[in-house]
């Protein structure tokens, strides 16, 4: 009798496998889509996603210093209110500038940072060029902004034409009531305190937040003078759902707002999520239509 022995068989764990069986029904899967003609209708964006997705001019109906748009943000007039956070409606002022508004106050937008999360605005008082309009107590909603490192709050009194300069006030002629007014502006509340118990009437407007770059260049006298410090205006960091957009976004979404539920949500490619995307077959069909698409225009060109 002849012992045939054979070679010890050596085990591999689960780790080492190679998951043929999947892959094979992922081979086929990719076959099926490429050899038959599916309607692309089926495909289509949910009106949600492309409304909120699709590029708007809004350099031609606002100005040219914002750029793209982005959650929270959103244009009345020209985007659904569900694209971004009600309380970050933009407006376009005359096809001039954007503005927004805030607890009843409005203020000329001049940047939006993104990545960031920094808004530059100004009040729409300081925005005429010559005497500007006397600026009164900003109003903001602490809850979704807050002043950012480089705000500095500054206080502003009026109505001070009897007194000559000041130490740590610095002077400027604003109108109010159809009236030109002397007004000062004061690097601390001590000095406008002291300011007003000299003035006329004594209007004291207490915390005026202003950019620190700029005022510093009005107190060495580098830069600015009153009028230019007031018209850079400050910049607010805004915090309106930060971890839930973040997560809609990786999963290939955009961040919405359900105005039933009063929360945000995603919008997706197939349609709206509480959270983030879930639907595979849609991405997968729309990718395929895409291929399609893109080979049909090359064969076109060809």
């Amino acid at each position: 009798m002849v012992c045939v022995i054979f070679p010890p068989v050596e085990l591999h764990t689960c780790s080492q496998c190679i998951p043929i069986f999947p892959i094979f029904l992922l081979f086929s899967l990719i076959l099926f889509l490429l050899s038959h003609h599916f309607p692309c209708s089926l495909c289509l964006d949910d009106f949600h996603y492309s409304n909120c997705t699709s590029r708007f001019e809004f350099e031609s109906e606002c100005g040219y210093e914002l750029g793209k748009i982005e959650y929270p943000f959103w244009v009345s007039g020209h985007q659904p209110e569900y694209c971004g956070h009600p309380l970050f409606k933009l407006d376009c002022e005359g096809g001039e500038y954007a503005s927004i508004e805030m607890m009843s106050q409005k203020y000329k937008v001049l940047h939006i940072d993104h990545n960031s999360q920094i808004l530059q605005i100004v009040s729409t008082d300081v925005l005429p060029m010559g005497h500007i309009f006397c600026p009164q107590s900003p109003l903001m909603d602490f809850t979704l902004f807050n002043y950012t490192f480089y705000v500095k709050t500054v206080a502003l009194t009026y109505d001070c034409s009897t007194i000559a300069d000041h130490p740590g006030a610095y002077h400027f002629s604003c109108t109010m009531n159809n009236r030109l007014h002397e007004a000062y502006l004061a690097t601390n509340l001590s000095v406008a305190k002291e300011l007003r118990s000299r003035c006329e009437s004594g209007v004291i407007i207490p915390k005026f937040p202003v950019l620190v770059p700029e005022l510093e260049g009005l107190l060495n006298g580098s830069s600015y003078d009153v009028e230019e410090v007031l018209r850079e205006g400050f910049e607010v960091q805004w915090t309106a759902d930060n971890a839930i957009c973040k997560e809609c976004v990786g999963s290939g979404g955009t961040c919405g707002y359900d105005t039933t539920s009063n929360k945000s949500c995603c919008l997706c490619r197939d349609k709206p999520y509480p959270n983030k995307c879930s639907s595979i077959l849609c991405s997968v069909c729309w990718f395929f239509c895409w291929i399609k698409n893109t080979d049909r225009h090359n064969w076109a060109i060809s």
